[in-house]
């Protein structure tokens, strides 16, 4: 990934967070001359492995997953909050627009997982995160008679990172005024994402990077 360098985030904390935040992310692969990616659900395991294991799972219908060896590197990617700037919002407006985002890069070789109760936990763990048990009317015993045959139709991805690239590309290159413009604009705006992008991007100027 092209990162000048006021735009790369290394900080393995950081860039984990923006994974559990934007957790939907594309598996990508390549194996003989071909390159194949899914769109998978993931979580993150930060204590297992030198930069965390990422985790997910995806159907046994999938001919993706018979084309992953455990050698072959794969390489995950997962997008965070971004936008269109206008250079109507900066100081000096005889500019070019340009896109504000975030972005990690994850590399790591794959294991399948076939096991039952590996598959169990993996299910479990991803519906209670975005599903907390005690803030839900729903739960997984409502569909644990049926649960093992369920399982048998997905197989388990786990991936120990080996590297990790992060850009935060949020007008750092430009002046503290200009920054402050878009920020001013981007906080009006009724789009969510748009919202978030300006709270990075005020959360940066307020906490640079040392």
């Amino acid at each position: 990934m092209y990162t000048p360098n006021s735009f790369k985030e290394s900080r393995t904390d950081k860039l984990h967070t923006l994974i559990r935040r934007n957790n939907f992310g594309m598996l990508i692969s390549g194996e003989e001359g071909r390159i194949e990616a899914t769109h998978l659900p993931f979580m993150i395991d930060p204590g297992r492995g030198k930069h965390g294991t990422l985790i997910t799972h995806m159907a046994r219908a999938n001919k993706h997953w018979r084309n992953m060896r455990d050698h072959t590197e794969t390489l995950t990617i997962f997008q965070g909050p971004h936008g269109y700037i206008s250079p109507l919002w900066y100081e000096n407006k005889e500019s070019v627009p340009t896109w504000n985002y975030a972005a990690v890069h994850v590399y790591g070789q794959p294991s399948v997982i076939h096991n039952t109760d590996q598959l169990r936990k993996i299910v479990t763990d991803l519906v209670h995160f975005h599903e907390p048990p005690e803030e839900s009317e729903w739960n997984m015993n409502m569909v644990t008679p049926k649960m093992d045959a369920m399982l048998k139709a997905i197989v388990g991805i786990e991936i120990p990172i080996n590297r990790m690239e992060g850009k935060m590309k949020f007008n750092q290159n430009r002046s503290e005024e200009d920054q402050r413009g878009v920020i001013e604009h981007l906080s009006t705006s009724d789009d969510p994402i748009k919202q978030e992008v300006a709270k990075i991007m005020k959360n940066q100027l307020d906490c640079p990077i040392k």
